[in-house]
């Protein structure tokens, strides 16, 4: 799955914790923000490619 279609995928997700429209854009940065904070914690620097991965599935949301 593309970092663009994670994006939308996270995003769409959060209609089924009926969090406002709003609020789902928020949402779905803080839920990629952890994932990044996860990988920061087990060691992983900014250039691997997880880490570099979600960092692009956050931008994609913050485009949306």
């Amino acid at each position: 799955m593309t970092p663009k279609e994670k994006a939308q995928d996270i995003y769409d997700k959060m209609k089924g914790f009926r969090v406002k429209n709003t609020h789902r854009k928020k949402c779905a940065i803080r839920c990629a923000e952890q994932v990044i904070n996860t990988y920061d914690l087990e060691g992983y620097d900014e250039e691997d490619s997880k880490m570099e991965y979600w960092q692009q599935v956050k931008q994609e949301i913050s485009l949306l």
